[in-house]
């Protein structure tokens, strides 16, 4: 497009032919910048969250390379109130966990009944629960209320009570699952070892690797979230088929 300025314009009608050339300009610049945004959204690859995830935010699941280090809570301690099954399982697994976290209620809810049907009541895999308290002060009463149900036999219908009811007032979900002393659970659960051992399983958990909740190792590998219950049983099951080799494992 050309503008043609005749030699006899004065200077009003050269500040108007300026001002159309600025407009032009402009506008050109605005259509070249929505096609160049245009491309870049095609270009970028899709399923990319909007914003950064924050570390034990709820999340699909994803399977991770094996742990390297042995966690320490992983005990195989036949007096473990937080575990279920013979110490002598081919396949030790550990689940680290939020009470608060959703995708944590998925897996009680969903998984784990028949996964400890299928391999813990067979002897096929050892469980035991850590808590790895990372949603606020909640969460902590809850792992520290876990703790002292457990000392007196009662962390499993405690952990029910939570993830499979719903509550989530440490003293109702203690009465309901039937802590026998409740004078005795208000004081374990606000006493130094509870604050202790709740630090113990996250440190743990982070040494780990564990970032998120749910994290479970399986022999050595770092599985992360409420994954459909068919996976946790591949891996078990290829688990135990590399321990029954003969084969070294991290624990």
């Amino acid at each position: 497009m050309g503008i043609i300025l005749s030699a006899g314009e004065g200077p009003a009608s050269r500040a108007y032919r300026r001002r159309v050339w600025v407009v032009a300009v402009v506008g050109l610049a605005a259509v070249l910048m929505g096609v160049l945004a245009q491309f870049s959204q095609a270009s970028a690859p899709s399923g990319l969250p909007s914003e950064p995830a924050v570390v034990g935010a709820a999340h699909d699941g994803v399977v991770r390379k094996a742990a390297l280090t042995l966690p320490a809570t992983a005990s195989r301690d036949a007096a473990d109130p937080m575990a279920l099954g013979r110490v002598d399982a081919p396949v030790l697994m550990v689940e680290y966990a939020d009470f608060n976290c959703g995708y944590c209620i998925r897996f009680a809810r969903e998984t784990e009944a028949d996964l400890l049907r299928k391999y813990v009541d067979t002897g096929v895999v050892r469980f035991e629960f850590r808590n790895f308290a990372i949603r606020g002060d909640s969460s902590i009463a809850l792992a520290r209320a876990a703790w002292a149900a457990g000392q007196q036999g009662r962390f499993w219908p405690f952990h029910d009570e939570v993830y499979q009811r719903g509550t989530t007032d440490p003293t109702a979900a203690a009465r309901a699952a039937g802590v026998p002393d409740l004078a005795r659970f208000a004081a374990d659960m606000n006493g130094a070892a509870a604050s202790a051992a709740v630090d113990r399983d996250a440190a743990d958990a982070r040494n780990a690797g564990a970032e998120m909740t749910p994290t479970f190792v399986i022999n050595g590998k770092q599985l992360v979230g409420a994954l459909p219950k068919e996976q946790f049983y591949d891996e078990i099951d290829s688990a135990a088929r590399l321990a029954r080799s003969g084969a070294r494992l991290p624990y």
